[in-house]
């Protein structure tokens, strides 16, 4: 790419100056996701962890994100604390483990992730044990 612009010194003379512009090639386009079961039992705990679409879902292959919360509905008659907790695993700060309650609360949950400036979701519902 060229640029053309005016010497600061000399206005009447012209200063072109050349670009290269190159595209990172480790970025991929694929799709992301947060991976993880959609349902989970009461008083069990899941990985979930960020991943591109059509790797294999390993927790190896996940992608470091900036965090992950649950996040609040405004709606919601019990605060998301009553239905589950997340914590950051601590062998691999890239997988987080949700734990459901053991107080018989059945709901819903909302995961978020962000990455790269992004909000991926993630719904997860709470279901009886049998």
């Amino acid at each position: 790419m060229r640029l053309k612009n005016y010497d600061a010194e000399d206005p009447r003379k012209a200063v072109t100056k050349e670009f290269e512009i190159t595209i990172n090639e480790s970025v991929s386009d694929a799709p992301l996701y947060i991976c993880g079961p959609t349902k989970l039992r009461l008083d069990r705990q899941e990985g979930y962890y960020l991943l591109e679409e059509g790797m294999e879902e390993k927790q190896e292959n996940a992608l470091a994100i900036t965090s992950m919360v649950i996040q609040e509905d405004p709606s919601a008659k019990k605060p998301p604390s009553d239905y589950g907790t997340l914590t950051k695993n601590l062998e691999n700060n890239k997988i987080y483990i949700l734990h459901a309650n053991n107080k018989n609360k059945l709901g819903k949950l909302v995961l978020v992730a962000k990455y790269n400036g992004i909000e991926y979701t993630k719904t997860v519902e709470i279901i009886p044990l049998w």
